[in-house]
């Protein structure tokens, strides 16, 4: 009962924490509509073109940013005041875990309600007959569960090594970001104009792994599952708390 009542309050204390990842989607989804009006409307006067749901994109971004940065890096300062009053780390794993899991929920079903209104209303407005792309495509409902229930875990994980390791991790996924921001890009553009190139073979390679299908994604997904929840808690029972 002591463990049910010290969940209980950690997800009530943090609760409306949930409410600034609502914000932060549909600020990022009203920012994104904003650049694709501007742009549908810039070149409208020269030649045809649709509509690009850039505020699903920018929304589920700076969610993704918030989340995974965020609450990385900020999930210390819980941790050391869960352990300085002596309540038991188990239920300060189990109550930020399904946090984290009301939080990505929240802010995919947001993202998704600004989806829905991009390829509804914004969309075909904007587009004025031309074609309105759905730049997500189709998620399947397996993959939001899974995200929900992995993700919480990798954070998690993330916390603990900034835990262990402070700035030096916080630069290494500073480094990670940087990759990703700047050779995405990059990537993308090679595929295009020189697909015989090194970064055209990375892209291709990355196409090829993210559709391998449904079976190895399972697969892959329940290793993760299994890898990280065992981490988690073999790592929260005994790492030491710096004050």
């Amino acid at each position: 009962m002591k463990t049910l009542k010290t969940i209980g309050q950690f997800i009530s204390i943090n609760f409306k924490e949930i409410f600034s990842y609502i914000g932060a989607a549909l600020g990022g989804g009203a920012l994104g509509m904003l650049i694709a009006y501007f742009v549908t409307l810039t070149l409208s006067t020269e030649e045809k073109t649709g509509y690009v749901t850039l505020g699903t994109v920018f929304g589920l971004g700076l969610v993704a940013i918030l989340l995974i940065f965020g609450q990385s890096l900020g999930g210390q300062a819980d941790f050391y005041v869960t352990v300085s009053m002596n309540r038991a780390r188990m239920s300060y794993l189990i109550g930020r875990y399904l946090l984290l899991v009301l939080d990505v929920l929240a802010a995919v079903a947001t993202c998704f309600a600004i989806n829905v209104l991009e390829m509804k209303v914004v969309g075909p407005a904007l587009a004025k007959g031309n074609e309105v792309e759905n730049l997500i495509g189709n998620i399947s409902p397996g993959l939001i569960i899974g995200l929900a229930v992995i993700l919480p875990l990798v954070i998690i994980f993330c916390t603990a090594m900034y835990v262990m390791f402070e700035r030096k991790f916080f630069w290494a996924m500073w480094a990670v970001y940087m990759i990703i921001a700047l050779g995405g890009p990059r990537v993308s553009s090679a595929m295009k104009k020189s697909p015989e190139s090194i970064p055209a073979k990375i892209g291709e390679g990355l196409h090829a792994f993210f559709n391998m299908g449904t079976v190895p994604w399972i697969v892959i997904g329940v290793f993760m599952l299994v890898a990280f929840l065992v981490a988690d808690i073999m790592i929260y029972r005994k790492m030491e708390v710096k004050m």
